[in-house]
C-alpha cells in the first residue's frame, strides 16, 4: 500500500489544488497543530532545547501561544 504524505501531494495536480483553495485562517491552524505535536513530542523525549526552539516559534505566531503550549498537558482542576 503506498501513502501519499504532504510533501507528496504538492508536486501533483490535486496537491496544487489544494493549496490553492487553502485559506490563510486553515494554514494557520495547520501550523499551529504542528507547534503542539512538535511541543508535545520535545516534551516527551526530554529535550528543553527543542521545547525553547517551538515556544519561540510560537511566540512569532501569536504570543498567547506560549502561554497555551505551556500549560497544554496538565490536568484541569477539579
Amino acid at each position: 500500500m503506498t501513502l501519499l504524505f504532504d510533501a507528496d501531494l504538492a508536486m501533483t495536480e490535486l496537491g496544487g489544488r489544494r493549496r490553492s483553495l487553502a485559506s490563510v485562517g486553515e494554514a494557520l491552524e495547520a501550523a499551529v497543530a504542528d507547534l503542539f505535536a512538535d511541543f508535545a513530542a520535545a516534551r516527551e523525549a526530554g529535550r528543553p532545547d527543542l521545547e525553547a526552539l517551538v515556544l519561540d516559534h510560537a511566540y512569532a505566531l501569536d504570543p498567547q501561544l506560549v502561554d497555551e503550549l505551556l500549560g497544554f498537558d496538565y490536568p484541569a482542576s477539579a
